[in-house]
């Protein structure tokens, strides 16, 4: 069960599922939706299996710090190429929060 997700797994999950960050949740389709669910248990996954995401100076008990960011998709890549089609990362503020993601892969 999880209670609520971050930005940078906020992120990670929509551009796995092909939703950019400023569909209505309530225009998103049922097979989307389970699309969607499913990209947030593998991003969710892959970040516990890196580590986590360390940006700043988070370090686990072990004093190592988290690998998730190296490899992310979208989030804090801005003007980066997409991974997937070359086309550069976008950044957006939502509700004051940034958004990453592709224009040419997420609709």
């Amino acid at each position: 069960m999880v209670a609520g997700i971050g930005n940078i797994y906020a992120d990670e999950a929509l551009f796995l599922s092909g939703i950019r960050p400023m569909v209505r949740c309530d225009l998103i389709s049922r097979p989307r939706l389970q699309r969607l669910h499913t990209s947030i248990r593998k991003v969710l996954t892959d970040s516990i299996e890196a580590g986590g995401t360390t940006f700043s100076d988070f370090r686990d008990i072990h004093g190592i710090n988290g690998n998730y960011g190296g490899v992310a998709w979208v989030y804090d890549r801005e003007n980066e190429p997409c991974r997937v089609c070359s086309t550069p990362i976008q950044r957006i503020k939502l509700a004051g929060r940034s958004a990453h993601y592709c224009p040419s892969c997420q609709k």
